[in-house]
């Protein structure tokens, strides 16, 4: 038991799984790393980098360690064993059921992507318009940071001075060689038009060379699941999206609990 500080080391255990650990890889990037703590034996990370703390694991035995660290609430990117290893020490408020996806190469269902444009920071206001469009419906992207664009790869279906549908990036690290594809949403009344899998074939154009190009998507939209498909895009492993409010026992002693 204990923390982690080698890259070098976290970086060899990460890769065994790069599909899985996409995140993980990224935050490896200068300027996030001085934000993760990482724990033994096997691999649990705290990610202090917005406003509610992260926890990525691989594996489970490092979990209690690295609860005791956290501050809550703690939102949970786990896979089974370890989301059973924090539901015996906190109180797990949420969790929904996702599948990773991982872009398999193949370009065969892709469209044309000549209406799409690359976004960028001024565009930001238009992206947030758009993506309060879901709101009231709960479908608006829940991980949007407006740095994300010029920091990324956004394109978007704009009509005047609003985006009509938008695709980016979560998370775009080259020099780790893995990025992930999110904040995709098509305005309401615009859907049906294949503009979503439009602006995310032009993101995928922009990621060529890349090895691990990956997304999240939850596993009860049919539909997404189905257009990611058409993509290339292939299940890789399940896992689960989630918030701890608190620990159970006070023997956990979480500084800045709330």
């Amino acid at each position: 038991m204990g923390i982690l500080t080698d890259r070098e080391r976290i970086r060899e255990r990460l890769q065994a799984d790069p599909i899985w650990s996409v995140y993980a890889l990224g935050d490896l990037q200068p300027g996030l790393f001085s934000k993760c703590q990482w724990f033994e034996p096997d691999l649990t990370l705290l990610f202090r980098g917005f406003d509610t703390c992260i926890l990525f694991a691989i594996g489970q035995a490092s979990v209690p360690e690295a609860l005791s660290k956290a501050e809550w609430p703690l939102y949970l990117q786990v896979q089974a064993p370890a989301l059973a290893a924090v539901e015996q020490l906190a109180a797990v408020t949420r969790k929904t059921q996702m599948w990773r996806m991982v872009w398999s190469g193949d370009r065969s269902g892709w469209v044309p992507g000549q209406k799409a444009r690359r976004l960028t920071s001024d565009d930001v206001p238009a992206l947030e318009r758009l993506y309060a469009d879901g709101a009231a419906a709960n479908e608006s992207p829940d991980f949007f940071f407006p740095e994300m664009v010029e920091a990324g790869v956004f394109y978007g279906v704009c009509n005047d001075d609003e985006i009509l549908a938008a695709a980016g990036t979560h998370l775009y690290s080259p020099d780790e060689g893995v990025v992930a594809i999110g904040n995709v949403y098509t305005r309401r009344d615009v859907r049906g038009s294949g503009f979503g899998k439009l602006v995310t074939c032009a993101v995928l154009g922009a990621l060529a060379g890349l090895p691990t190009v990956a997304l999240n998507v939850r596993q009860d939209n049919a539909a997404a699941i189905q257009v990611y498909e058409s993509l290339g895009f292939l299940k890789h492993c399940a896992f689960f999206e989630g918030l701890a409010a608190g620990p159970l026992v006070a023997t956990l002693s979480p500084s800045g609990a709330s």
